[in-house]
């Protein structure tokens, strides 16, 4: 491939990995825990594990009221578009970033609109959780519609607006070798997003509902960009900055580390007592 570093590419995939297996965990902890937060308020009894949240109360009953199914559905995409908002806004500041953290970054606001508006389009095809709001909401079937194309499109813009983020790190003659880009794209984001999928499907097997890992699909719309978009000139630094250094692969670690507790901690259901 014309002098491409593949050894170097794929170290950057295993450093790519680490930080997106913790970054879906923690989406996905701190979008449920909202959602069950509420749940708690609005006295709806319900836990949340990898399989995801469920409730005891059947929405029969009078305690789904409108506000409480609401407030407890859209939660959890709103406190994901939070996670997602603050984690762009600090890829795009920070100006001299470590290859660990910028990876990191990148996933978390890559996950975390995944999960605000790529939920809006797996919920309504699932018929579950927000799919319920708009029900609630009586919308007809043109605003659902609607609804789901400005979800696809801003999951469109948002990949665009990453890709030009990463296109700042590539080596200059990627800009103009297609092969080269999509190489690099295929190591660094592509088959760690597999992977991490891949991986999550294993530990939710057999006790766990696997469609709700499923649901990071729709994540392919954000990377179409990626392979489209030419971004600006990248800069001189560029090459250095695709170093993995050694203590890089430290911080990997511990944040591996964190991905496990974080695992470990959903592997049996979580409830919240008072």
């Amino acid at each position: 491939m014309d002098s491409l570093n593949i050894k170097q590419y794929l170290q950057i995939s295993v450093l790519s990995l680490i930080t997106a297996l913790f970054a879906y965990l923690l989406v996905f902890f701190a979008g449920n825990y909202a959602s069950l937060y509420f749940a708690y308020d609005f006295d709806i009894g319900a836990w949340f594990s990898l399989g995801g949240i469920s409730f005891e109360v059947a929405r029969s009953n009078p305690l789904w009221t409108y506000d409480a199914e609401v407030t407890i559905f859209i939660s959890r995409p709103v406190f994901s578009l939070l996670i997602g908002i603050i984690s762009l806004v600090a890829l795009i500041l920070i100006k001299k970033i470590k290859l660990v953290f910028f990876f990191l970054l990148l996933w978390l606001n890559i996950f975390a609109f995944n999960a605000a508006f790529g939920l809006f389009v797996d919920d309504f095809i699932s018929s579950t959780g927000l799919f319920f709001v708009a029900k609630r909401m009586e919308l007809e079937l043109p605003e659902i519609i609607f609804s789901l194309s400005i979800s696809v499109f801003i999951m469109y813009r948002l990949g665009m607006v990453n890709s030009m983020i990463f296109a700042q790190l590539l080596p200059k003659k990627c800009h103009t070798k297609y092969k080269q880009k999509a190489l690099i794209i295929l190591l660094t984001i592509i088959i760690p997003w597999l992977l991490t999928g891949i991986i999550l499907i294993i530990l939710s097997y057999p006790n766990h509902i696997l469609s709700e890992h499923l649901k990071t699909l729709s994540t392919a719309i954000i990377f179409v960009p990626f392979f489209f978009c030419k971004g600006n000139e990248p800069s001189k630094k560029a090459g250095n900055i695709l170093k993995v250094k050694k203590y890089e692969w430290l911080i990997a670690f511990v944040i591996l580390g964190v991905a496990f507790l974080l695992y470990l901690k959903m592997v049996s259901p979580i409830v919240i007592v008072g």
